[in-house]
């Protein structure tokens, strides 16, 4: 006679379970490429900034939702920032060092994007910089133990040669080199490994609210781009007209990112962050 446990789930629930933890990843993943793609769109339209002025534009306007949102949570008497404190422990320093290298591996990657864009296209920067997947797979079965199969290696190797093929070498167009398609694609390349460490990064900090994950993104982003802006002397704004387009798709790249960021965290807290693509 078989014998049950309350409370206890059957390997057929926890199989259930884990397909809708993935559908449901791969559905919010969907929601924050189209954002991350939109955004990056707006980026491309406005081509008399500087990279580094729209970067600053992008984390600040991301930066302020998150103070809301994380000052809502304060407000409910959620105790959001308590896993922060006290820093001189290791557990509080290993929250904070995490936290520091996802929001500096984030950043690089966006500045990188932008700066692709003004030697290659939009269709051969995305398509370089949306590698990472296969990126996040090898470092997930690294620092995770996530599983690499066959299928994760076919996926490298195909993804692989898609980046030789948009880089255009020269033993496969016969022509000189295009050093503006090369920079291009090896800053596009930075900005596919930097996406990466920073999703590694966030499955790593999965049991972290998503408040503080957003709030040192947006603020350490802000912070140096900021810092970056005034080095270079290209800190500007569009001129504040209600019938100028720019303003709001300065505000707009800043909001997709944050909408962007914030259903990337949710789907890598349902699945695996190798099939979080």
């Amino acid at each position: 006679m078989a014998s049950w446990t309350i409370g206890q789930p059957t390997n057929k629930g926890k199989s259930v379970n884990m397909q809708s933890g993935s559908i449901c990843g791969m559905f919010l993943c969907l929601i924050s490429s189209f954002a991350l793609s939109l955004g990056t769109l707006m980026v491309a339209h406005m081509q008399n900034y500087h990279p580094i002025t729209k970067s600053f534009w992008r984390f600040f306007f991301t930066f302020l939702p998150a103070i809301v949102v994380i000052v809502y949570y304060i407000i409910r008497d959620r105790q959001v920032l308590s896993i922060l404190w006290p820093i001189h422990t290791k557990a509080g320093l290993k929250v904070h060092m995490s936290l520091l290298v996802r929001s500096i591996s984030g950043c690089s990657a966006g500045v990188l994007q932008y700066y692709s864009l003004k030697y290659i296209p939009l269709g051969d920067s995305s398509a370089i910089c949306n590698s990472y997947p296969v990126i996040v797979s090898i470092l997930a079965s690294i620092f995770l133990g996530e599983p690499f199969g066959i299928y994760m290696f076919l996926s490298t190797a195909v993804t692989f040669i898609g980046v030789v093929v948009v880089t255009q070498p020269p033993f496969l167009t016969g022509e000189d080199l295009n050093m503006n398609q090369l920079t291009g694609a090896c800053l596009a390349c930075g900005c596919s490994f930097g996406f990466a460490i920073a999703i590694v990064m966030i499955r790593h900090l999965k049991e972290i609210h998503h408040s503080i994950i957003l709030l040192y993104f947006g603020g350490y982003g802000t912070i140096e781009t900021f810092i970056m802006t005034l080095e270079f002397g290209v800190l500007e704004f569009p001129e504040l007209e209600l019938s100028n387009i720019e303003v709001y798709m300065a505000v707009g790249i800043g909001i997709m990112s944050f909408v962007s960021q914030i259903f990337l965290i949710f789907a890598l807290k349902c699945d695996n962050a190798g099939k979080t693509k």
